[in-house]
């Protein structure tokens, strides 16, 4: 007798659970839809995860809720168009709103010369002068050939040549500045001393050596000029002919 009266006790609490889960969630229904109604339900992009900082961003790290517009940031975005394929420029936990200035487009400068760098690519500075920098009129943007001369065996001897070593790559930034309309300031004339170029792995190591055994010069190519051409290395005897 007392264990059928534990067994209805405990079916009636299962029940009553059952009735106050219902009206909460039916009053939780009827609050969003009256916030639906009057226009206060916008959507906003929150993070699924936790996104580490410099970390380019996916579909599936992000979702879309609609809450009540006075939670939502000022600078939270609406649409995953709008986040997605961007670079997180600070971390982001689960459930934060992805606001506009902790993220940039992969070709931000305003974020750094990281930013600048395409995927598979290099970021390397070599040491010119007026000379081998293009009279310092080179900006970024500019597409450069590098050359370079060494010092080769030849035979028990050793023959000076210089060999087009990489065609057609990117300026990344000239000095420290990556701005390819630098403000301009006639009273000083800023020398050129360092110049950053876009290059992948391979071409870093050729840039690399022949800048440390032998000296390198830039060659400003034609906006527009991506063609590539093919030339033996030039010795100091063909200069005889």
């Amino acid at each position: 007798m007392l264990r059928g009266k534990v067994n209805l006790f405990l079916i009636l609490a299962v029940i009553f659970g059952l009735v106050a889960a219902y009206g909460v969630y039916t009053y939780l229904q009827q609050l969003k839809a009256t916030y639906q109604s009057t226009g206060d339900f916008r959507p906003v992009v929150l993070a699924r995860e936790k996104i580490p900082p410099q970390t380019k961003i996916t579909e599936n790290m992000l979702e879309v809720k609609e809450i009540p517009s006075s939670y939502i940031h000022k600078e939270a975005l609406a649409k995953r168009e709008e986040v997605v394929g961007k670079i997180t420029t600070t971390v982001i936990y689960p459930g934060e709103q992805i606001l506009k200035a902790k993220i940039a487009g992969p070709k931000d400068p305003s974020q750094g010369l990281a930013f600048l760098v395409s995927a598979g690519k290099r970021a390397a500075t070599i040491a010119v002068n007026d000379v081998s920098g293009v009279a310092g009129l080179l900006r970024p943007g500019d597409r450069v050939d590098v050359a370079g001369t060494v010092d080769v065996p030849s035979g028990s001897a050793r023959e000076t040549v210089t060999s087009l070593l990489i065609q057609n790559v990117n300026v990344l930034a000239v000095n420290q500045s990556a701005d390819p309309n630098p403000v301009k300031n006639n009273s000083k004339s800023v020398q050129t001393q360092t110049v950053t170029l876009e290059v992948t792995p391979q071409q870093a190591q050729t840039l690399i050596l022949a800048a440390e055994r032998g000296s390198v010069r830039l060659l400003l190519r034609s906006p527009g000029d991506g063609a590539e051409v093919a030339l033996p290395s030039a010795r100091l005897g063909h200069l005889v002919r």
